[in-house]
Protein backbone atom coordinates (compact mmCIF):
# COMPACT_ATOMS: atom_id res chain seq x y z
CA UNK A 1 0.00 0.00 0.00
CA UNK A 2 1.62 3.56 -1.09
CA UNK A 3 1.30 6.91 1.25
CA UNK A 4 -0.77 8.76 -0.77
CA UNK A 5 0.50 12.48 0.56
CA UNK A 6 -2.27 14.80 0.90
CA UNK A 7 -1.95 18.59 0.01
CA UNK A 8 -2.99 20.90 2.60
CA UNK A 9 -5.25 23.21 1.00
CA UNK A 10 -4.69 26.84 3.23
CA UNK A 11 -7.12 29.29 2.57
CA UNK A 12 -6.37 33.08 2.92
CA UNK A 13 -6.42 34.51 6.60
CA UNK A 14 -9.87 36.71 6.60
CA UNK A 15 -9.93 39.73 8.60
CA UNK A 16 -11.22 38.15 11.95
CA UNK A 17 -9.55 40.52 14.15
CA UNK A 18 -12.56 42.01 15.05
CA UNK A 19 -13.87 39.00 17.07
CA UNK A 20 -11.03 40.14 19.62
CA UNK A 21 -12.42 43.63 19.79
CA UNK A 22 -16.38 42.08 20.81
CA UNK A 23 -14.47 40.10 23.39
CA UNK A 24 -12.71 43.52 24.69
CA UNK A 25 -16.25 45.18 24.73
CA UNK A 26 -18.18 42.12 26.45
CA UNK A 27 -15.33 42.13 29.14
CA UNK A 28 -15.59 45.89 29.73
CA UNK A 29 -19.26 46.27 29.87
CA UNK A 30 -19.11 42.94 32.58
CA UNK A 31 -16.62 45.38 34.27
CA UNK A 32 -18.58 47.70 34.12
CA UNK A 33 -21.79 45.70 35.47
CA UNK A 34 -19.01 44.12 38.18
CA UNK A 35 -18.45 48.17 39.69
CA UNK A 36 -21.83 48.61 39.76
CA UNK A 37 -22.53 45.89 42.09
CA UNK A 38 -19.47 47.17 43.85
CA UNK A 39 -17.79 43.61 43.42
CA UNK A 40 -14.13 45.04 42.92
CA UNK A 41 -12.11 42.20 42.26
CA UNK A 42 -14.47 40.94 39.69
CA UNK A 43 -14.03 44.29 37.84
CA UNK A 44 -10.35 44.31 37.92
CA UNK A 45 -10.23 40.84 36.82
CA UNK A 46 -12.98 42.00 33.90
CA UNK A 47 -10.83 45.13 33.40
CA UNK A 48 -7.41 43.14 33.12
CA UNK A 49 -8.88 40.27 31.05
CA UNK A 50 -10.41 43.02 28.56
CA UNK A 51 -6.56 44.49 28.11
CA UNK A 52 -5.61 41.35 26.97
CA UNK A 53 -8.42 41.36 24.24
CA UNK A 54 -7.67 44.59 23.32
CA UNK A 55 -3.69 43.68 22.79
CA UNK A 56 -4.77 40.46 21.31
CA UNK A 57 -6.48 42.09 18.65
CA UNK A 58 -4.44 45.05 17.91
CA UNK A 59 -1.69 41.96 17.31
CA UNK A 60 -3.96 39.98 14.89
CA UNK A 61 -4.47 43.10 13.14
CA UNK A 62 -1.39 43.86 12.57
CA UNK A 63 -0.49 40.03 11.30
CA UNK A 64 -2.68 40.24 8.91
CA UNK A 65 -1.41 43.25 7.02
Amino acid sequence: MAFAAHRVHHRPMRNFAWIWFVGFAAWLVDGFISLHYRSMQHAQLAFLVAMVFLAAGFFYRRQQR
